[in-house]
């Protein structure tokens, strides 16, 4: 029986962009399934504490992004080290030069920011965000400061995946289409948000995968990410009333 496919056909195939797509493909999936009701049922029966209803949904919320950050940052890491044989800091995680186009950055953050308030008066947007808000207004400091601090890390780990792991990992072997696969998983992430946002993520994804691609460095499109997500939160805050 003749097979579709030549054994030539896999010399011709590099090893390191193959395993990045193919695990980046395994981690998405991993996240979407098992950072929600499937992986949290299971880790609160061995937690009943998780399950108190008074407080259920700030560990769904916690689970998510503790579930998120993994996937995003510890699997890559692990294939980067003992794989690659490389350094993580390659990756987009250098110190030095991360920070030489703020000025860029912070102009694109002032250019996005009226976009930002003017969706944030419709109610889709004020229904989906925050993801998280304690029912008791008493616990908003306790409760919500640390939910925003695993969201925020929720969000360098994310630049970490799409843009240091996909972007440079893929850079020696595609160049700057990297940028444009990379856009591809980041769109579809953003499939259950509000229309404008997810195809605002379109031309995001190629603006902050451009920059790294250029600066090596994903700090400040994470910064910027952080930024635009931590605004959205508080204009939504603030059209429900709580300041």
């Amino acid at each position: 029986m003749q097979l579709p496919f030549a054994t030539s056909d896999f010399k011709t195939i590099s090893f390191k962009p193959t395993l990045i797509l193919v695990l980046s493909a395994f981690c998405l999936v991993c996240i979407h399934f098992l950072s929600g009701r499937l992986g949290f049922d299971f880790v609160s029966a061995q937690f009943p504490m998780l399950s108190e209803e008074a407080h259920r949904d700030f560990w769904k919320m916690i689970f998510w992004a503790g579930t998120t950050i993994f996937f995003y940052v510890a699997i890559p890491i692990l294939v980067i080290r003992l794989v690659f044989k490389e350094k993580v800091s390659e990756y987009g995680l250098k110190l030095k030069g991360a920070f030489s186009f703020a000025g860029f950055y912070a102009l694109a953050f002032l250019l996005l920011f009226p976009f930002v308030v003017w969706v944030s008066f419709s109610p889709e947007f004020q229904v989906t965000y925050p993801f998280f808000v304690p029912a008791n207004r008493n616990e908003m400091i306790p409760y919500f400061l640390v939910w925003e601090i695993f969201y925020v890390a929720q969000f360098f780990a994310l630049e970490f995946f799409f843009r240091g792991w996909m972007v440079l990992g893929l850079k020696k072997d595609l160049g700057l289409y990297s940028v444009f696969v990379m856009v591809i998983p980041y769109c579809m992430i953003h499939f259950t948000k509000p229309l404008p946002e997810c195809l605002g993520s379109i031309f995001a994804g190629i603006f902050l995968g451009w920059m790294t691609y250029r600066t090596q460095s994903v700090w400040m499109g994470a910064l910027l990410h952080v930024a635009v997500a931590l605004s959205m939160d508080f204009l939504s805050l603030w059209h429900k009333g709580y300041f």
